[in-house]
C-alpha cells in the first residue's frame, strides 16, 4: 500500500505484521501529511488484499493500468497480483489510512475467525465488483481506534482480540459501502465552480467570489466544497494552478518567474513555497528533472 513499511516519515505510522500481531494482517498504517511527499513507484503485496481510505485531501493512484482519482472520504481496494503507484504524481498532503490482509491460502488464520468463516470472508472480499467508492461515514473514527488499540497494548491477548473485532467491524462497513454506487460526482452547483476555476486559472480566484458565483454563503460554500471535493476551495484553486503550471514548466523556454506571474502568484518565492507544498520539490527542480528526460 502507500509506502513500504521501512520508510518512516513525520506524520506517518507504519505497523508491520510483527507490530500488529493479528492473524492474517500484514500491514496497517496511516499518514497525515502537511506537504507533498515522494510518489510511489509501485507497491505490491503478493497474495494480499489492500484497503486505502483517503480521509482528507485528493490523491491519484494507479492500480495496474487503472487510474483512480480519490478525494476525501473515498476508499480504494487492491486485489492479489496488483501493483499500486501514484501514476507519476506525488503523495499529496492529506490524511489516509491503509490495511493489508493476506488472502492466501483462503483458510489461513484471519482475525481469530474459524477456518470456515475465514474462507467465506476472503471470498466475499475477493468478489467485490467495485474498487473505488465512498467510505462508510464511521470509517475514519474506527480506523483511528484500531491504530490506537494496537499501539497502546499490542501484546496483550485481550487487546489483540479487541483490535480484531474492530477490524472485522471496519471490514463489514467496507462491504456495506462497496455495495453502493462508485464514488459520487460533485453536484451540478459545485461542478459549475470547478469548471469556472479551470477556465480562469490565470486570474485571481478568491473564496468569497467563488461562493457568490454559485449563490452560497462563504461558510456554507467552504463546507459543501470540502464535503464534495475532498479539500478546501482555496487549496483546490492553488493545486489547480500548480498542476497547470507544471505543464508550462516542461517547456524549455519557460522561466519560473514568468510562469509564477502568469498564474497570479505575487512572487516567484511564494510560487516556489506553494509548488513545493503540493509537488514535494521546487519548480526549478521540477523543470530540471523534466528537461533531463
Amino acid at each position: 500500500m502507500p509506502r513500504p513499511p521501512s520508510a518512516r516519515n513525520a506524520g506517518r505510522i507504519d505497523l508491520s505484521a510483527r507490530d500488529i500481531n493479528l492473524p492474517g494482517v500484514l500491514e496497517i498504517g496511516s499518514y497525515h501529511y502537511k506537504s507533498a511527499q515522494r510518489g510511489l513507484q509501485g507497491v505490491a503485496h503478493e497474495g494480499c488484499f489492500g484497503i486505502c481510505h483517503l480521509v482528507r485531501g485528493v490523491q491519484t493512484y494507479r492500480v495496474d493500468a487503472d487510474v483512480c482519482h480519490l478525494r476525501g472520504g473515498d476508499q480504494l481496494l487492491t486485489f492479489p497480483g496488483e501493483a499500486l503507484d501514484t501514476a507519476g504524481t506525488p503523495e499529496e498532503k492529506g490524511h489516509l489510512h491503509w490495511f493489508v490482509l493476506r488472502m492466501q491460502p483462503l483458510d489461513a488464520p484471519l482475525l481469530f475467525l474459524d477456518a470456515t468463516a475465514a474462507v467465506e470472508l476472503r471470498k466475499v472480499l475477493l468478489a467485490l465488483p467495485n474498487r473505488h467508492f465512498a467510505a462508510h461515514p464511521d470509517a475514519d473514527d474506527l480506523a483511528a481506534t484500531i491504530l490506537n488499540t494496537l499501539q497502546t497494548k499490542p501484546t496483550q491477548l485481550l487487546s489483540r482480540m479487541s483490535a480484531a473485532q474492530l477490524l472485522l467491524r471496519y471490514i463489514f462497513q467496507l462491504l456495506e459501502a462497496a455495495g453502493r454506487d462508485e464514488a459520487g460526482r460533485p453536484s451540478p452547483r459545485i461542478q459549475r465552480c470547478l469548471d469556472h476555476i479551470t477556465d480562469h486559472l490565470h486570474e485571481t480566484l478568491s473564496v468569497p467570489e467563488l461562493a457568490t458565483l454559485i449563490g452560497l454563503s462563504e461558510s456554507r460554500f467552504k463546507n459543501r466544497f470540502r464535503e464534495e471535493v475532498g479539500i478546501p476551495p482555496g487549496d483546490y484553486v492553488l493545486r489547480s494552478k500548480i498542476t497547470a503550471a507544471c505543464e508550462d514548466l516542461k517547456n524549455q523556454e519557460s522561466m519560473v518567474t514568468t510562469v509564477a506571474h502568469a498564474f497570479g502568484f505575487s512572487s516567484s518565492q511564494y510560487f516556489a513555497t506553494v509548488f513545493r507544498r503540493f509537488m514535494g520539490l521546487t519548480p526549478t527542480a521540477y523543470k530540471r528533472r523534466h528537461l533531463q528526460r
